[in-house]
């Protein structure tokens, strides 16, 4: 599986195989995994592992791509369901808690484990992270520039769109560091309070 690998039209074995991926990485870290363990995971024969992915760090990426296409889709979901900025803010956090902190499901905390032990800057897991990073602030920015009227007209929009998705970050990382997602959710409400005040109606 090259670097054109296409999220939405992947076969259901490959897609099998990236979420496979996905929790083994998350359980035991990037470079404690091998293709053996995914293959084991799957029950599959290894040639057909081999067959689609040149080595481990081209399985990682494209299970990391897949992710992350269906972590932010889930997460710019809330978006949409809310025309008011507040509500529809505090929806996309809440969603973000509720997939880091899905222990039954696990792959949540990719971002927030296996993810961090990639140190190189230039790599294409940089550039996955980093773009949907872009997407959550330019999804905010959107939603808070179309709320305007209900905002005092000194709001720097940009501003706390990134402050926001600051909140997203930290919050994945609190989770890594144990928190619960009670504790998260009255850090998400708090965080609300900055909204609250630049709001006129």
């Amino acid at each position: 599986m090259k670097d054109n690998l296409h999220v939405e039209k992947i076969s259901p074995d490959i897609e099998a195989m990236l979420e496979a991926s996905v929790k083994m990485f998350w359980k035991r870290g990037y470079e404690s995994t091998s293709l053996d363990d995914v293959v084991d995971a799957m029950g599959v024969p290894k040639e057909f592992v081999e067959g689609a992915f040149s080595n481990k760090e081209e399985l990682y990426t494209a299970a990391t791509r897949w992710y992350l296409h269906n972590y932010g889709r889930r997460l710019l979901s809330g978006f949409a369901m809310h025309s008011n900025c507040v509500d529809a803010i505090r929806v996309a956090l809440y969603e973000c808690v509720d997939v880091l902190c899905d222990k039954d499901e696990s792959d949540g905390c990719l971002l927030s484990s296996g993810l961090l032990e990639i140190s190189t800057q230039n790599s294409i897991l940089s550039r996955e992270i980093t773009e949907l990073r872009t997407t959550m602030v330019g999804a905010i920015t959107h939603k808070l520039t179309n709320c305007k009227d209900s905002l005092r007209p000194d709001t720097d929009i940009e501003t706390l769109a990134r402050f926001y998705a600051a909140t997203l970050q930290g919050l994945a990382s609190q989770c890594k560091d144990g928190a619960t997602k009670e504790q998260l959710y009255r850090v998400v409400d708090m965080s609300m309070k900055v909204l609250d005040c630049y709001r006129i109606n």
